[in-house]
C-alpha cells in the first residue's frame, strides 16, 4: 500500500497515527509532496487532495476515515472502529466532530493568508464560533474518551494538533481544562510523537 500525505494536513496526521496505531506503520510507503505537488495526484484523487492511499490491487481509497476503516480491517489485533453497538456510531460520531474541527481551522487559515482586500473578518468569527462550540461539546466528554484512543479520539487529537500548528483559538486550554489535560496526555503516545506538525 502506498499512501501519499502532506506534512501538516491533521487528516494525513490521522491517517499516520491509525497505521502507528495498528502496527501497520511500516508496512506503508509513506510519500509525502507539497501543496504545489497536490496536482501530481489527480490519477488517484481527482479532488486532487489527500491523503490519498493506492492498494497492491492497484484500487484507490480516498479520503481519511475510508483510509483509517481500511486500516483498522487490516488488523485483528485491536479495533480502532468499534464493531459493536452503540460504541461503533459513538466512535465514528467523535471522528466527524473531530474531521469537522479540522475543516473549520482551515477556513480560518486560508482566509488569514488572503490579502487584506479580500480578508473578512466575518468568516474568522463564524469560523471561531464554531471551534470554540465544539471545544466545548468535547471538554465535556473528554472526562470519558477511550485509553487507548480509538479513532474518534485520534481525529479529535490531530485536529487539535492542527489548529495548535497554526495558532489558531491560542488560549483554548484555559478555558478548556478537561479537553487540555486529556489532549497532553495523548500526545505522549509515540503514534503522535513521531507525527507531529512540523
Amino acid at each position: 500500500m502506498k499512501c501519499y500525505v502532506t506534512n501538516n494536513s491533521p487528516y494525513a496526521r490521522k491517517v499516520r497515527v491509525v497505521a502507528f496505531e495498528a502496527g501497520l506503520y511500516d508496512e506503508v510507503e509513506w510519500t509525502t509532496i507539497t501543496r504545489e505537488e497536490r496536482g501530481d495526484i489527480n490519477n488517484f484523487n481527482p479532488l486532487g487532495k489527500v491523503p490519498v492511499a493506492v492498494l497492491g490491487t492497484g484500487d484507490i481509497v480516498c479520503d481519511s476515515p475510508v483510509i483509517c476503516a481500511y486500516l483498522d480491517s487490516l488488523t485483528s489485533s485491536i479495533d480502532l472502529i468499534p464493531k459493536s453497538e452503540p460504541e461503533r456510531w459513538q466512535t465514528l460520531t467523535l471522528e466527524a466532530l473531530g474531521d469537522g474541527l479540522g475543516d473549520t481551522v482551515i477556513v480560518i487559515s486560508q482566509e488569514k493568508q488572503r490579502p487584506s482586500e479580500k480578508y473578512s473578518q466575518e468568516i474568522v468569527e463564524r469560523q471561531t464560533a464554531k471551534i470554540k462550540s465544539t471545544l466545548s461539546v468535547l471538554d465535556s466528554a473528554a472526562i470519558d474518551f477511550n485509553d487507548p484512543p480509538l479513532l474518534g479520539e485520534i481525529a479529535v487529537a490531530c485536529a487539535m494538533g492542527y489548529m495548535e500548528f497554526r495558532g489558531i483559538v491560542p488560549e483554548w486550554s484555559e478555558t478548556y481544562v478537561n479537553l487540555a489535560k486529556w489532549y497532553d496526555n495523548i500526545l505522549k503516545r509515540l503514534s503522535f510523537r513521531k507525527t507531529a506538525p512540523e
